[in-house]
């Protein structure tokens, strides 16, 4: 990862993308599985590459650097980690090897994609009426006066790069997070369906790259409540407390992996506009062990902090899914 992140912040890299390349991201273990005309066209070119092995699932993991033709021939590929002279050295072969192209495939509209069905089990957005929270996962340290601070990543260390997820609230159970009658100072249960998914999909140590998912069985102890702050004809205001330890065996002191964080937030509401204003959210605690899949050296007890902010909805990122809802009924249903 520490390669990816020197080499996507190159400046020669950036202007060579902005100038002579259409920048796409996908998702590999999506875009491998797929069985529509997106996932046969990533398909064929990864196959150029040798990456993956045939198989209903697409094979195995095809991740990468590509860089191919609108008509699907591959012109240049490296594996994820190149340091940023790996990369434009990628990047300038592939120029050439474009440059070589018959002219008739270069010039603009050579080719005419045609609109195509989307295998729907590989093409999540937000559930109608869903609330979208922006999830952000990072290191903390601490500073020479005790205080928090940001964790210093180490470029040839361990790559523990602060992460970004999205949470997904369907419109009934953010609904239900709305008391219809209460008082300040009442305090009310967040539903547990909520609360689980907030547990056992987003907090986990992602700083390294993909995580491991909790089970149902890790969350050895958790609370998630509402307390009334404000009730009016006009405004609800609740804050929200709870606590949370994640571990791998019943013992915590013997698990090799867990996470012991308090929750604060914030939830306001306003009642004549039927919408939440802000879902504020931070995990703070310790967690240790291997959390992730790609860092061996992911082993120590480390302090992490987990960020939630409501989502504005209007940008693309907005509609990317959780990492977690690969298994969309299982994200949005965890109980089972």
């Amino acid at each position: 990862m520490s390669g990816r992140v020197l080499a996507f912040s190159d400046p020669e890299i950036i202007r060579m993308a902005r100038e002579n390349f259409v920048p796409v991201a996908g998702d590999d273990w999506y875009q491998r599985r797929r069985q529509d005309a997106e996932g046969d066209f990533f398909r064929k070119v990864s196959d150029q590459a040798g990456r993956g092995s045939a198989g209903e699932d697409g094979g195995s993991s095809r991740q990468g650097i590509y860089c191919l033709t609108a008509s699907g021939k591959l012109l240049a590929f490296k594996n994820a980690g190149q340091l940023p002279a790996e990369m434009r050295k990628s990047l300038r072969q592939a120029l050439v090897n474009w440059s070589r192209l018959p002219a008739s495939e270069r010039r603009p509209g050579a080719v005419q994609v045609p609109d195509a069905g989307f295998d729907p089990r590989f093409a999540h957005g937000p559930p109608p009426g869903a609330l979208v929270v922006n999830v952000y996962t990072r290191l903390l340290d601490q500073n020479d006066k005790g205080d928090l601070c940001p964790h210093v990543v180490k470029v040839n260390g361990a790559a523990t790069e602060p992460q970004r997820d999205h949470l997904w609230l369907t419109e009934a159970e953010w609904k239900s997070l709305i008391p219809p009658h209460a008082k300040v100072g009442d305090k009310i249960a967040v539903p547990p369906v909520i609360a689980r998914r907030i547990f056992q999909f987003h907090l986990g140590d992602s700083t390294p790259g993909e995580p491991f998912a909790w089970s149902r069985e890790h969350i050895r102890s958790g609370s998630l409540a509402l307390i009334v702050e404000e009730y009016s004809a006009a405004k609800i205001k609740m804050r929200i407390e709870g606590a949370v330890l994640l571990a791998t065996a019943t013992e915590s002191s013997k698990a090799e992996r867990g996470y012991d964080a308090r929750l604060l937030g914030y939830l306001n509401y306003d009642v004549s506009k039927k919408m939440v204003e802000r879902f504020d959210l931070v995990a703070y605690g310790e967690c240790w062990g291997k959390q992730a899949i790609c860092n061996d050296k992911q082993n120590g007890h480390r302090m992490l902090g987990v960020a939630f902010e409501l989502a504005k909805g209007d940008s693309p990122a907005d509609h990317v899914p959780p990492q977690a809802a690969r298994w969309l009924q299982g994200y949005l249903q965890p109980s089972r």
